[in-house]
């Protein structure tokens, strides 16, 4: 008959062969974990394209709200200045003419420094999480040097208000040098990754009087530039004159402002900046804001350009005609408050033109 010392023993050494046998059952083989290492890549690449692309449309929707919160400042501001559409940039006050090739060392305070000094849109210095900035703004001065080149990240970046020129002209193809101006309340430096529908005819000698003249070409326009032939200078834009709101682009993806005919990927000077995924892969889609208050996507090929015989349009694969740049203007999205005045314009101004 068995002791009972041989049945613990027994028991013992059962339990130990047990608990042997289920380590051994937890144990990978080396190639269970690399089938485990390979099923985890697999995954991984199957979703990381999703992941990207769904970060991707979240970006380009926080852009698409920063739009639309601009595009409330500026009706804001319009409404509270009598219909008065907010300037690019004040022209500095000085002595005689303000043509800004006259002086040196004066600055000029922009439309994203009014915003923010005027309580429109309040912003931190230099920051990068407001409402003047593109969440996928390439960290570029983009106009650092004065234009932004053949380099198409440029056009994606930044810039800085309150600014000032460093010379020679004193145009905007000189070095930016950004800067606060406490004695009209700009205390911070803002950084500002749009695009503005600006006339902007600064660092040079008037090419003809008519744009003066004609005041309400493009969305807005630096104030007090002049004076021409006629002792005029350029003044605050109307929203009055506006024909179609729902189509005037007022601000978009890009730097600075103005060039409205150098405006598609590639281009060489182009501000405005193609920073999303669109149908075309990346960087191939800007977002633009409309005076209406509505923001949307617009692919280069929807970009409208403004009237010019230099004027390339990616759809066209080359030169456009101005029938051509007629279609775009009023196609779905226009740089001008009245594209077909504005035509007239041109060729009044222009008569050689097709």
């Amino acid at each position: 008959m068995p002791s009972v010392t041989s049945g613990v023993f027994l028991l013992h050494s059962a339990s130990n062969y047990f608990s042997k046998s289920r380590a051994r059952r937890r144990a990978f083989t080396l190639v269970e974990l690399l089938v485990v290492i390979g099923i985890i890549a697999l995954l991984i690449s199957i979703l990381l394209p999703a992941l990207n692309k769904a970060r991707a449309q979240s970006q380009k929707t926080v852009c698409l709200s920063n739009l639309r919160q601009l595009s409330v400042a500026l009706s804001a501001y319009a409404s509270d200045h009598g219909g008065s559409i907010i300037p690019s940039f004040n022209m500095p006050a000085q002595t005689g003419p303000t043509n800004y090739v006259a002086g040196s060392g004066l600055i000029m305070d922009g439309w994203a420094a009014i915003l923010d000094r005027d309580g429109y849109v309040k912003s931190q210095s230099q920051s990068v999480s407001t409402a003047f900035y593109c969440p996928d703004t390439f960290d570029i001065d983009g106009m650092a040097q004065g234009q932004t080149g053949t380099d198409p990240g440029k056009s994606r970046g930044w810039i800085e208000w309150p600014m000032e020129f460093a010379g020679p002209t004193y145009g905007d193809s000189d070095p930016q040098i950004s800067t606060t101006w406490p004695t009209q309340g700009f205390t911070k430096i803002i950084r500002c990754s749009y695009w503005l529908n600006s006339y902007n005819p600064i660092g040079g000698a008037l090419a003809n009087t008519t744009t003066i003249a004609v005041n309400d070409l493009y969305y807005t326009t630096c104030v007090g530039y002049g004076p021409d032939a006629a002792n005029r200078y350029t003044t605050f834009h109307k929203t009055n004159a506006i024909r179609n709101s729902s189509l005037l682009v007022t601000i978009a993806d890009g730097v600075y402002m103005g060039r409205q005919s150098v405006d598609q990927i590639n281009m060489t000077n182009t501000r405005i900046g193609y920073r999303h995924l669109g149908p075309g892969g990346n960087n191939t889609l800007a977002n633009a804001a409309f005076a209406d208050g509505h923001a949307e996507s617009l692919a280069t090929t929807q970009f409208p350009c403004s009237y010019s015989l230099t004027s390339k349009y990616a759809a066209n694969g080359g030169h456009t005609t101005l029938a051509q740049q007629e279609q775009i203007n009023l196609g779905g999205a226009t740089v001008y408050s009245d594209p077909s005045y504005a035509l007239k314009l041109y060729l009044a101004v222009n008569p050689a033109a097709n």
